[in-house]
């Protein structure tokens, strides 16, 4: 249940769940993140859609835990919204977890995050 940024190995290309767009609010200090199954090995994206009002905020994928939002994060980037994915990572089948935190920009009236979550 491992990310694995450059696994070797012979692997089959799988089918990939229809994305669908997650948006939410997210306070100062805090996140957005979602859980979800990968049903087979393959690569997980994640896209931040946008943010309302425009802000750079972290996003990452990790394995579900005991940190803030209950993602562990294993692969973080500093992003602004745009419609191709900006962070992306192989995983074996398994639970996972994706999304947005606050990096220290978003400001006192917090921000609606959209993001979209594509995983085997």
């Amino acid at each position: 249940m491992l990310l694995c940024a450059a696994c070797g190995g012979n692997n089959t290309p799988s089918s990939t769940t229809a994305p669908t767009p997650t948006a939410g609010p997210m306070a100062p200090k805090g996140s957005l993140v979602r859980s979800f199954t990968a049903s087979a090995a393959g690569t997980v994206t994640v896209t931040l859609n946008s943010t309302a009002p425009a802000t750079i905020v972290g996003l990452g994928i990790g394995i579900p835990g005991g940190a803030a939002g209950g993602c562990d994060m294993t692969s973080t980037v500093n992003t602004a919204g745009g419609s191709a994915p900006q962070i992306s990572a192989s995983v074996d089948a398994g639970d996972f977890c994706a999304g947005a935190f606050d990096r220290g920009t978003v400001g006192s009236g917090g921000v609606v995050v959209s993001i979209t979550i594509v995983h085997p």
